[in-house]
């Protein structure tokens, strides 16, 4: 129907009306129309600004708003969007309340909807509530921070940075913080000497550049050590000699790295345990701190520590000290010893990767298990390849594995046969972990012993095939 307001008990062109038998009716606005309201009390003043703004009066007048037609290519939203504060739109689909009975005035509420003024989005900016207008506009702020900001040295830093590469082997890349965690005598002095006088005579290091920090020495090996370093060129460092002492290494690596003088130099650490008290956490992430300065600034520095003297329930070495130098290094390796003296007469070490960052890799060195002479013994150090770690690992687990193997022919001798009452008698009788019980058990099977599956599932073992 073109009439606005018809009988409420009939569909109208406002909607379908809900009709309240008393006094009120509700309808929907439809497609096409908008109307605006006052946002709640205190913004009839602003709504008659508004109305007044736009480029038609309305048409249609009610107490639930004031009604126009939309201009073609107008949405409701454009308009919520362009709305002062104070003035709510009322969108097609909306319900509204109409008035009826005595209050039903058409004259004085608008005929039809083809009578409702057309309003296009023109409504200016200041004609809008001061309250719409936009923010202030910001300024800049100077802060103690804007010293100490690096923006606009972005190409400078990349000039500077150190593509990360093999330095000391592949278990130490330049630019980083690397940690070495071994027992003592296990020979990670040996390889980490080796693989630095390698790193020289190869070029991948100045000799004038490298530091070894010798702290945990007695005299022979100083004077074995420092000697076989000076025919390289190599600087050695000694507490107690030429004014050096440990607690003066984080400073000095402060210093260089302020003074921008680290790029291509190498520090060892031998054993880093000298130059910070690994068990204070607060001491030693200071410690990690001026080392991380000094490798952002292209230094390299490889520490070497100790392992605990006890190993862990599964026979694994553990890290001595708190986890901090860890958490801050950039590479981490555990090294662990396969003697293989029967084979090759040499000793070797493997590196067993806890923590990697941009490169390295796990690798294995030998070295000679009865030299002569230091001289020979850092002579003898070689990478060991892949192929014979294999070898030598399985030679190895298989010297590990015995006495566990003897256990379980034991037990099943016994009477004790069914797989996880084996596991638990030899783990028990052993002192080992129930776990390693059973690798064992299952790393046999079908050679040294076999089994069969009885009731509920049940592995019974018998020597033999």
């Amino acid at each position: 129907m073109d009439t606005w307001l018809e009988n409420y008990s009939q569909p109208s062109a406002l909607g379908h009306f809900a009709s309240n038998p008393r006094d009120r009716v509700g309808a929907m606005v439809p497609d096409g129309v908008i109307g605006f309201r006052a946002a709640g009390p205190g913004s009839e003043s602003a709504l008659g600004k508004f109305l007044q703004s736009l480029d038609g009066a309305p048409m249609l007048w009610l107490p639930a708003g004031s009604f126009y037609r939309l201009a073609d290519g107008d949405s409701v939203g454009d308009w919520r969007d362009a709305l002062p504060v104070g003035v709510q739109a009322i969108a097609p689909g909306d319900t509204i309340v109409l008035p009826v009975g005595d209050k039903l005035e058409r004259e004085r509420f608008g005929g039809s909807l083809t009578d409702l003024a057309v309003i296009t989005l023109t409504v200016e900016q200041e004609d809008r509530s001061t309250d719409d207008t936009d923010p202030p506009a910001m300024e800049l702020v100077d802060t103690p921070l804007a010293t100490m900001s690096v923006l606009g040295s972005a190409a400078s830093f990349e000039e500077r940075a150190l593509k990360s590469r093999p330095l000391l082997g592949m278990v130490a890349m330049s630019g980083q913080a690397t940690v070495w965690y071994a027992a003592p005598n296990s020979g990670k002095t040996l390889i980490a000497l080796a693989l630095l006088l390698e790193a020289v005579r190869s070029g991948g290091v100045l000799a004038g550049n490298a530091y070894y920090i010798n702290a945990d020495d007695n005299e022979t090996g100083i004077a074995e050590k420092a000697r076989l370093l000076d025919d390289a060129g190599i600087h050695t460092l000694i507490p107690g000699e030429n004014g050096f002492e440990p607690h003066m290494l984080a400073g000095q690596l402060d210093e260089m790295a302020a003074d921008d003088r680290c790029r291509g130099v190498v520090v060892i650490l031998d054993t880093v345990k000298k130059f910070v008290d690994l068990m204070d956490k607060r001491q030693t992430a200071t410690f990690a701190g001026s080392v991380r300065r000094f490798t952002q600034k292209g230094g390299t520095c490889l520490s070497l520590a100790h392992t605990r003297k006890n190993p862990n329930a599964n026979g694994k070495a553990v890290y001595g000290g708190t986890t901090d130098l860890i958490e801050d290094s950039d590479a981490v390796y555990l090294l662990s010893e396969a003697v293989d003296v029967e084979a090759t007469g040499e000793k070797i070490v493997q590196f067993e990767s806890k923590k990697r960052r941009g490169g390295g890799a796990e690798q294995a060195y030998a070295f000679a298990a009865n030299p002569e002479s230091y001289d020979e013994l850092l002579a003898s150090v070689r990478l060991v390849d892949a192929d014979q770690m294999e070898r030598i690992t399985a030679k190895a687990r298989e010297a590990d594995d015995q006495t566990i193997v003897d256990m379980v022919f034991t037990c099943i001798t016994e009477g004790i046969d069914k797989k996880m009452f084996l596991a638990v008698a030899v783990a028990e009788r052993l002192k080992i972990s129930r776990r390693a019980a059973v690798q064992v058990i299952e790393r046999y099977e079908g050679n040294l012993w076999t089994y069969s599956v009885q009731a509920r599932g049940a592995k019974v073992y018998r020597i033999g095939d």
